[in-house]
């Protein structure tokens, strides 16, 4: 979805990740200064393609004199993953972990729009592996890490144990 207003391109993220989303800079008409928040890291790219993401964000003497052509939303809050699989031996099991973004511009780098689903898919591959070689963290490579992974077996509730 792109939406623009006064003069700025704004590009909502309308995919399941943590890039959020992506505005042009303009010098003229003024750019609005995009707000940092709890949750929300701004990422800039330079004319060159340089990206940095300084804490609070730029301001509008530095969006100024920097003059970034972009500015990148990700997302910092904590997200709750959880996948029921079927493993190598037939069983379901239920696997948990908590996604973070550790590095933005690592996130704005890879592009990964579709980070948490990414890290679902890694979740749901762990019901292959043996449980020895299921580990309680995976960093994606891409500026996500899964922490706190927990494997447990789904048994099968009879109704007579549902009613209980």
């Amino acid at each position: 979805m792109r939406v623009v207003s006064g003069g700025c391109h704004y590009l909502l993220v309308d995919t399941p990740g943590p890039l959020l989303f992506v505005e042009e800079v303009r010098r003229f008409p003024p750019w609005h200064r995009q707000q940092t928040r709890p949750g929300l890291a701004l990422v800039y790219e330079s004319a060159s393609g340089q990206l940095s993401a300084p804490v609070g964000g730029y301001t509008a003497g530095e969006l100024w004199w920097r003059h970034p052509r972009r500015v990148y939303g990700v997302d910092l809050t904590r997200q709750r993953l959880q996948v029921t699989a079927a493993g190598a031996g037939g069983e379901r099991v239920r696997i948990t972990g908590v996604a973070r973004v550790h590095d933005p511009v690592a996130v704005v780098a890879a592009r990964s729009v579709d980070g948490w689903r990414d890290c679902r898919d890694h979740l749901t591959g762990l019901a292959e592996r043996p449980p020895d070689e299921r580990g309680a963290t995976w960093d994606s490579g891409d500026g996500i890490l899964v922490t706190g992974i927990e494997t447990v077996p789904v048994r099968d509730e009879s109704p007579a144990e549902v009613e209980r």
